[in-house]
């Protein structure tokens, strides 16, 4: 997905006032006029790209608006203090797949690209509330039959804490359909809260998944021109591929891989797309 009216207006929105209130008139001016010149050119990019860009400014003028790795280790291990109340949902469930994807959507609601804070509260309800989350059967019954038929799985993970929420969807999986040799992607660099190696080594996700690789860059998404030889070759020689967050959705979908998708709707233009209410949770399979 390409830069259109409504990302670029959201990026605007997003980043034009965020500085400090005692910033000097000369150098909020230059930044806005930055801002907006980031914005408008170079319209072959996507938006997670351009958000990258964007956040690199910010962090240079003003510095960073959070301690990214303190965010990051939080909530990393607020999942994993829920991790055996998952696991028991999972194993208790009649459907333990469609429960795992349920809980993997619920995850990617710990997403501070696309929201300014996340709510705890809000977090555990939603937890508590995911087994009533609707699935679309007709992707998740493709999704079932792709999986059967697959022997390598390369899973684009997405945000801190969610990562506790994929391993248990990549655990359940291992274990109903053990021919799968277990591929997870996570970002080159500190991107927000985006998952990294040192994330997926706190929550234990190396003792699922034998293989992780990393995008070579520090983009929220998975441009395919901005990935590492080795991002691109788990990607494209995999079987299936697994999908989490909006932003790997905006960098993938059209990409022609035998992708599914994961993701909870939290802007207007995914609602829009989707025709479905903020905070919906998502499977959606690559057309």
């Amino acid at each position: 997905m390409l830069m259109n009216e409504y990302c670029a207006g959201c990026l605007l929105d997003k980043w034009l006032g965020n500085m400090p209130a005692d910033t000097p008139d000369a150098i909020a001016d230059d930044y806005r006029r930055r801002v907006r010149a980031i914005v408008e050119e170079n319209l072959d990019e996507t938006s997670p790209e351009k958000d990258q860009v964007l956040n690199a400014l910010h962090d240079a003028l003003f510095g960073a608006r959070l301690d990214w790795a303190r965010v990051k280790r939080h909530f990393n291990a607020l999942m994993l203090e829920l991790e055996p109340e998952l696991l028991h949902g999972v194993a208790s469930a009649d459907d333990p797949v469609r429960r795992a994807v349920q809980y993997a959507m619920t995850g990617n609601f710990i997403d501070f690209a696309a929201m300014d804070s996340v709510d705890e509260g809000q977090l555990r309800r939603l937890i508590a509330e995911s087994h009533a989350i609707p699935v679309d059967e007709a992707a998740l019954s493709a999704l079932k039959e792709a999986l059967a038929r697959a022997t390598r799985l390369t899973y684009a993970l997405d945000n801190c804490g969610e990562i506790v929420m994929d391993k248990v969807l990549l655990a359940t999986l291992k274990e109903r359909y053990p021919r799968l040799e277990l591929t997870a992607v996570v970002k080159g660099g500190q991107i927000v809260n985006d998952a990294t190696r040192e994330d997926a080594e706190q929550v234990g996700l190396t003792r699922i998944v034998p293989h992780i690789v990393d995008t070579g860059c520090a983009i929220a998404g998975l441009p395919e021109t901005r990935l590492s030889g080795v991002c691109r070759g788990a990607l494209r020689n995999a079987d299936l591929v697994l999908s989490k967050g909006q932003a790997n959705y905006e960098t993938l979908c059209g990409s022609g891989l035998n992708a599914f998708y994961i993701f909870m709707c939290k802007c207007q233009l995914f609602m829009d797309r989707f025709n479905v209410p903020r905070f919906t949770g998502l499977i959606v399979q690559e057309s």
